[in-house]
């Protein structure tokens, strides 16, 4: 190899090791543990190789497992992301390098610059294909990590899966059909139509997915927005009641005290037992500081209200929790259905509701008791028949597993018990 054959080689490799260097970082830099200076290193370690690589002329299949193998060891030491995260973004990065590898010596074959005989091997032919599949490269790692970085992680494991193996395989079996045999100016057109259209085709698939995930989102949104705004409505409700009895309360608290006065205890007695019920019914108000739980809780309270069964509920969360909310608004509906089917079925004298929201110590015990009729707490039954415990116990089940929780019920002298424990 000439000197200056080798010059060009050598900055070949180092571009190569740069920008993957820099795709691996643009893609996770917010996951980055060390300081910018140090991605020195994995550029050294990739440049290293590549040139190794060129020097004794590796199989260009052998490079590129090679390189996704490095890639793989270096995102895993350099990031913290997990590893099918940064499995997705070594693979993305082997399906551009295919194709850019690929696609300029069709293009400079369509041009007549180069002859299927030396495929662009040597000389002036291969220098244009590696500048150009620099080129290619560089663009597509910015656009793949500008592009898919934010929307991978909505869509499920084997949907991604299928995003970067269906274009490998299918730029695998292209080669097969068309290098195997003499390129004619028309078949390598094909081929490189073949090739952007397997790009495009994965861009729509992904963007389906993206787009099917946003709608979903947005119902979820949709959803949500409707529970803030009963929540909001019932409190405005509460508000109302409270400030209608501060002018009323001082009036109530007089004929109370007339009707001692004048001996009739009963009576005061009972005048003073409506106007605690009335209090207690207006100061239902649920605020544990993430909106979703409250909108669910107070429109539970409010079903169990308009149902005749006493509600109450002890809430102390004095910092603000770091915690997913679908599956915790999932425990907390379910366990309230629960409670209010419980007691409706139930045959108690002194029916109730009760549920408690305690935070310590980075941990969430969430307590839900109710009147109800025996029940084998370690047998619930999941359909509507003989009693409603076992409603949602599944699902419960699976949310508390999500949050790593832990879950008991039990049930003794007339009242059921669900308790959890969560640590966030």
């Amino acid at each position: 190899m000439k000197t200056c054959e080798f010059v060009i080689e050598t900055l070949n490799c180092i571009f190569e090791a740069c920008i993957i260097v820099f795709y691996l970082f643009l893609v996770m830099k917010k996951d980055y543990r060390y300081p910018l200076k140090f991605l020195a290193i994995p550029a050294v370690i990739f440049f290293s190789a590549i040139e190794a690589m060129t020097i004794t002329q590796v199989n260009p299949w052998v490079k590129l497992i090679v390189i996704l193998a490095l890639m793989m060891i270096t995102a895993y030491i350099m990031f913290e992301s997990r590893v099918r995260s940064i499995l997705f973004y070594c693979l993305m990065f082997i399906v551009v390098a295919l194709a850019s590898e690929i696609m300029p010596v069709i293009a400079l074959n369509l041009m007549n610059l180069g002859t299927d005989n030396n495929n662009f091997s040597t000389g002036t032919g291969r220098y244009i294909c590696m500048a150009c599949s620099k080129l290619f490269s560089f663009w597509f790692a910015i656009y793949i990590a500008e592009y898919l970085k934010p929307k991978q992680r909505e869509i499920p494991f084997r949907n991604w899966l299928l995003i970067i193996f269906v274009p490998l395989l299918s730029l695998i079996i292209l080669n097969s059909i068309f290098i195997s045999t003499e390129l004619s100016p028309r078949r390598s057109l094909l081929y490189l139509l073949s090739v952007g259209g397997i790009f495009i085709l994965n861009i729509f698939v992904f963007d389906f997915f993206d787009t099917y995930s946003n709608t979903i989102k947005l119902q979820l949104m949709e959803q949500r927005l409707k529970s803030e705004e009963e929540n909001y409505r019932l409190i405005e409700e509460k508000y109302t009641e409270i400030r209608q009895l501060k002018h009323d309360i001082s009036n109530q608290l007089a004929a109370a005290r007339r009707l001692f006065m004048q001996g009739s205890g009963p009576e005061a007695a009972s005048h003073l037992n409506r106007l605690y019920s009335k209090l207690s019914a207006a100061s239902g108000v649920c605020y544990t500081g993430i909106s979703s739980v409250d909108a669910i809780v107070n429109m539970k309270w409010h079903t169990a209200l308009s149902n005749n069964i006493p509600f109450s509920c002890k809430v102390m969360v004095p910092e603000k929790m770091k915690i997913d909310e679908l599956p915790l608004c999932r425990i907390i509906a379910n366990l309230l259905d629960n409670a209010i089917e419980g007691v409706q079925r139930s045959s108690a004298e002194e029916k109730f509701v009760y549920i408690s929201i305690i935070q310590n110590n980075k941990k969430l015990r969430i307590c839900v008791m109710n009147s109800s009729d025996e029940v084998d707490a370690d047998n619930l039954k999941t359909k509507k028949t003989g009693y409603g415990h076992g409603i949602g116990v599944s699902s419960v089940r699976e949310a508390v597993d999500q949050l790593d929780g832990i879950l008991s019920f039990n049930w003794e002298n007339g009242i059921f018990t669900a308790d959890i424990m969560l640590a966030y």
